[in-house]
């Protein structure tokens, strides 16, 4: 399956000489990204919802005390068991300021995290969505659970990582043409293009029932005490994302920007085991900046930023 995986190829061949945000563009999107999360993680305090800020988000709190320079986005988790609750929770508290896109929830919304945006702001970066669905906003990653026998986490993982491929290929097929034009010029990424579009147009058929089988793959282990636990729509993957249930929700506050939020209590063996020697700050050619959900780097496709609309970014 790892032959398949098209991250590295779009963010390291396939950037070059597509827009990418300047710094004073990242600047205004990361002021209504912080807005976002402030409202969220209030919310989650109220409602006694646990969460915690991950990925780069972490990473930067801890290196530069708030965002990566050259990053504009937020990651956050929260277990299964809240989730539901939160999203009501977001859509009754705040009508007018974010809509929810989320698996399962949303029509037509094919990726497997879920994503809070801020009505009144645009931020595209794929052609293929609309403008109305492309507000600057947050990722929620799901916390599931999964299975302390091994050959049950075992098998509930391929099972997980041979669905997202799937997946992973469909949206691929549904979007072939622009990834096409993106390509273009570049044999090794035209081809995985080609390969992973063919297999897309396949199930494309039966996409629907494939996209909704995963979702509740992810769902299958239904113990909220099991040892062990895993982000499936993570960075990493469903094995690269596999935790210990003790080592990582267990949350401890921290400084981001001006403000305290929740992070992993173990932060140095957090970031060690996603981003090895965390601290040393990558040359600018090695720098991830931020990518979208099918692996094309994000905004290098189309960009606008409007301002939300009255009052600062929570208001």
């Amino acid at each position: 399956m790892a032959i398949l995986q098209t991250n590295d190829i779009f963010k390291t061949e396939l950037s070059e000489g597509q827009h990418r945000l300047s710094p004073e563009e990242i600047h205004k999107v990361q002021q209504v990204v912080y807005g976002i999360t402030i409202d969220i993680t209030e919310l989650c305090s109220e409602l006694n919802i646990p969460y915690m800020l991950t990925g780069g988000t972490a990473l930067g709190a801890v290196r530069h005390g708030g965002f990566i320079p050259w990053d504009d986005d937020v990651d956050m988790v929260v277990e299964r068991k809240y989730i539901e609750r939160l999203l009501d929770a977001i859509e009754q508290r705040y009508p007018d300021r974010y809509f929810v896109e989320a698996p399962l929830r949303t029509p037509g919304y094919l990726s497997s995290f879920i994503q809070i945006h801020r009505k009144n702001t645009v931020c595209r970066e794929y052609l293929e969505i609309p403008e109305e669905r492309c507000g600057i906003k947050i990722d929620i990653f799901v916390v599931e659970n999964t299975y302390d026998n091994a050959f049950l986490r075992r098998l509930h993982g391929m099972r997980v990582e041979a669905g997202l491929l799937l997946l992973s290929c469909y949206r691929m097929y549904l979007w072939r043409n622009e990834f096409y034009k993106l390509s273009r010029g570049n044999k090794k990424a035209a081809t995985m293009i080609h390969l992973k579009s063919f297999i897309g147009r396949l199930i494309a058929p039966t996409g629907k029932f494939w996209y909704a089988h995963v979702q509740r793959l992810m769902q299958m282990c239904s113990n909220d005490q099991s040892e062990y636990i895993v982000v499936p729509s993570g960075r990493k993957h469903f094995f690269g994302e596999l935790k210990l249930r003790s080592d990582f929700l267990c949350a401890q506050k921290r400084k981001f920007e001006d403000r305290e939020f929740l992070f992993p209590k173990n932060i140095d063996w957090y970031l060690s085991y996603m981003y090895g020697n965390y601290m040393e700050i990558p040359p600018e050619d090695k720098r991830e900046y931020q990518q979208g959900s099918f692996g094309l780097p994000k905004h290098n496709l189309a960009l606008q930023v409007k301002p939300p609309a009255a009052g600062n970014p929570t208001g």
